[in-house]
């Protein structure tokens, strides 16, 4: 049977029995369709090479982030820790401070024998804490010994410069402990009560000199510094 137009157009048959119009096209051969899957296939490398490098960098920035993150925090320990510690220390100082600056009566067992004011036309600068002799007497507070030695009328006596300018006299005292330049603490043995000088008995003869001038009453100046006899 005749096809229209078969004078003009031929029908090739392929090995496949595909019947295909020259010059129209038909199944590429394999070396054609290799030839088409080599573009494909370094396509999908490079898809494949990107996602692995996105994929790659995604876990860099991670990792950067975490470590960034674990920096600050450590920094931030550190920074803790050392506030912690400059805390303790201030704390320690602080206290030390405390410790060196508190105010403490001289003798622990007395008998208040006299007072500040004027007796027979001078005056009794001090007050008198009648004592056994050899009772132990302690520095009111912290501070230089600025003298330590007899003195008319004093006897055995020990002057302290404090920490805050105060001058304290220690008078009619049996025995002397301390040396002129030592430090002392709040408390620390300086001598023992006596009866040197111009005395009526053993007695501890305190005096207040507010920045190392005049005395005052030591009665209301220990009062204002913790101090009640």
């Amino acid at each position: 049977m005749a096809l229209p137009g078969a004078a003009t157009v031929a029908l090739t048959l392929t090995a496949t029995g595909t019947a295909v119009i020259p010059g129209l096209g038909g199944p590429a051969s394999a070396s054609e369709q290799d030839h088409d899957a080599a573009p494909r296939s370094q396509e999908a490398n490079a898809a494949a090479q990107a996602k692995y490098i996105e994929s790659a960098q995604a876990l860099l920035a991670r990792a950067e982030l975490q470590e960034k993150a674990e920096r600050a925090r450590t920094e931030a320990r550190a920074r803790a820790s050392r506030a912690a510690e400059r805390k303790r220390i201030e704390e320690k100082r602080r206290k030390a401070l405390a410790a060196a600056h508190r105010w403490v009566m001289p003798v622990a067992h007395f008998r208040f024998s006299s007072d500040f004011g004027m007796r027979w036309g001078r005056l009794h600068a001090g007050n008198d804490f009648a004592a056994p002799i050899g009772t132990r007497i302690g520095a009111l507070s912290s501070g230089t010994v600025i003298f330590a030695g007899q003195q008319s009328g004093y006897g055995n006596k020990v002057e302290i410069r404090h920490w805050d300018g105060t001058v304290s006299w220690y008078g009619h005292m049996s025995q002397i402990d301390v040396t002129v330049g030592q430090k002392v603490a709040p408390g620390e043995k300086i001598g023992e009560v006596g009866n040197t000088g111009h005395s009526t008995g053993p007695h501890l003869h305190l005096e207040i000199h507010p920045d190392g001038g005049g005395p005052v009453d030591p009665t209301p100046w220990l009062a204002k510094h913790g101090i009640t006899v």
